[in-house]
């Protein structure tokens, strides 16, 4: 059985807290004065030179980059599996989802009974 979406929030709220606990050891870091100097177009590049080496900060930038590539929506609909409906199909699509995933997630093993199942939903 599939994770639900209340179930895919609480992994992503985890991964939140995972941040919120490297933030505080960043805040009391003696370079944060450094990294904090300048413009914010600066800012960027200092933290990568300054902070770069730092394990505190691989972990939250490993955390962050989890985070940014995880759509709990998204991953709700694709653990749905056969239940998926036309429009959330419709939607996946145009979000950059790629066919792959979702012929997986519908448990299509043929690309050619997949690519004609998205010519009949695409003539709907």
């Amino acid at each position: 059985m599939g994770r639900t979406k209340g179930e895919l929030r609480e992994r992503k709220k985890k991964k939140f807290l995972k941040v919120s606990e490297t933030l505080r050891v960043c805040d009391s870091c003696e370079y944060r004065s450094l990294v904090m100097t300048g413009d914010s177009s600066q800012i960027k590049a200092l933290v990568e030179t300054i902070c770069g080496g730092c394990p505190n900060y691989k972990r939250m930038r490993s955390v962050g980059d989890e985070l940014w590539h995880t759509d709990t929506n998204i991953e709700a609909i694709l653990e749905k599996k056969q239940e998926i409906t036309t429009q959330e199909i419709r939607m996946l699509l145009e979000e950059g989802v790629t066919k792959k995933k979702i012929r997986e997630a519908l448990g299509f093993h043929s690309v050619i009974e997949f690519r004609e199942f998205i010519l009949t939903i695409a003539n709907k």
